[in-house]
């Protein structure tokens, strides 16, 4: 690692295009400026080749203009999508609800993330923040117990390997049944994949009722860091990697504030705690600069001020730069960045020395088999060759030059 160093504000490596932030102004702006900025985007835009972030937008534009802005296709089109993000909202809830009731019924306490949050908590209408699937944590120590009960439902696990097995390599699992999507969670962030790791999100939750079920929502302040983590990043983990910024993650953070009291103290907390404070400096230094989002300048000073090593390293592998190569659709695994920063994981939340380099070293193969045979889903060694081959033949796109 050879030291990062947060970009200038010019050069936000979590900054949407200049399109996208047409339609963030359109989507948070006072209505005289939405209206003008909605008004260029449409007279710039190609609605046949829109991308799928700015797709997701379209709604809540529709939902504050639909009084204001010109009758003409381009709004009928975003009235449609609006529409269609009702439909699979309400398909999505229906589908939590059932969830809900199997946890219940197994003793097994969920929390509300992401989506299904976000949409009922602070958006003004559910379907103005459409989503993909149904995103639910469950208690590390309850994991393996949630996807048996789930499973006993009908839902289908996208992996064989069972979860323990799983739980140092990934933070959650995706889950599918009929046409319903869900992705059970037993760590909130995937850097984060110790079995405390979520203790400090769990002891200030609170209770609440979805559609007459229990579950437990995020304190304010932790749903916007989580929300600025899981969006403000190219990468989600030591290989997987988006072309271009996320967005929806910048009307989540406004929606947050705007509803909420934010203990920006709570958030320094655990920006060092999770090593986040070079991502949260992009995330909100863009934000506050680009859109006027109320963070504390103070906190931006100081997070400009960081130098530890392990800030660093989660900062380059969630915003990094990857360079064009010959077979781009190939995974670029990190494997070393991804054990390092495990290992600097392990020892502060165990208040241990950092791991000696050859600790560090002598561990490093049994990671990277493990890390191989859960993203091929391999149960033994001698599995890994054939579940390789079967990947590719699956998606032959991935050796397309």
């Amino acid at each position: 690692m050879t030291g990062a160093t947060p970009c200038p504000a010019a050069e936000w490596r979590c900054r949407p295009r200049a399109d996208q932030e047409l339609l963030l102004v359109a989507c948070l702006a006072e209505i005289p400026d939405a209206l003008t900025a909605w008004q260029r985007w449409c007279a710039s835009s190609d609605l046949d080749a829109i991308d799928e972030e700015s797709l997701r937008l379209l709604p809540l534009a529709w939902h504050r203009l639909q009084a204001t802005a010109p009758r003409d296709r381009t709004l009928d089109i975003a009235k449609g999508v609006y529409r269609r993000a009702w439909y699979r909202n309400q398909l999505a809830f229906r589908a939590l609800t059932a969830v809900l009731d199997t946890l219940a019924n197994a003793r097994i306490d969920a929390m509300l993330l992401k989506g299904a949050s976000l949409a009922t908590r602070y958006y003004p209408a559910p379907a103005t923040r459409p989503m993909a699937d149904v995103d639910l944590l469950v208690p590390h120590r309850d994991a393996e117990r949630a996807l048996g009960a789930l499973e006993r439902e009908g839902w289908r696990a996208a992996k064989r390997l069972p979860q323990r097995l799983l739980a140092d390599h990934a933070h959650g699992m995706a889950l599918v049944r009929d046409q319903a999507n869900l992705d059970l969670h037993w760590n909130a962030l995937w850097p984060q994949r110790r079995a405390d790791s979520d203790d400090l999100f769990w002891g200030r939750a609170t209770r609440a009722e979805f559609q007459g079920r229990a579950v437990h929502r995020l304190d304010p302040s932790d749903e916007l860091f989580h929300a600025c983590m899981h969006g403000a990043r190219r990468s989600q983990n030591a290989y997987s990697w988006a072309p271009a910024p996320l967005v929806r993650w910048v009307v989540d953070a406004f929606m947050i504030a705007r509803s909420a009291d934010i203990d920006w103290e709570r958030i320094a907390a655990l920006a060092e705690r999770f090593h986040a404070r070079l991502q949260l400096l992009d995330a909100f230094g863009y934000l506050r600069a680009s859109l006027g989002f109320p963070v504390p300048e103070p906190l931006l000073d100081a997070w400009a001020r960081t130098r530890a090593p392990a800030d660093e390293l989660h900062y380059e592998l969630a915003l990094a730069r990857r360079s064009p190569r010959y077979f781009p659709a190939l995974p670029r695994f990190r494997f070393w960045d991804s054990y390092q920063m495990k290992t600097w994981i392990d020892a502060a939340a165990e208040g241990a020395e950092p791991v000696t380099a050859w600790r560090r070293l002598a561990g490093f193969p049994s990671y990277v088999l493990a890390f191989v045979k859960a993203d091929l889903d391999a149960p033994g060694l001698t599995d890994i060759p054939v579940e390789l081959v079967r990947k590719l033949s699956r998606r032959p796109s991935l050796l397309r030059p």
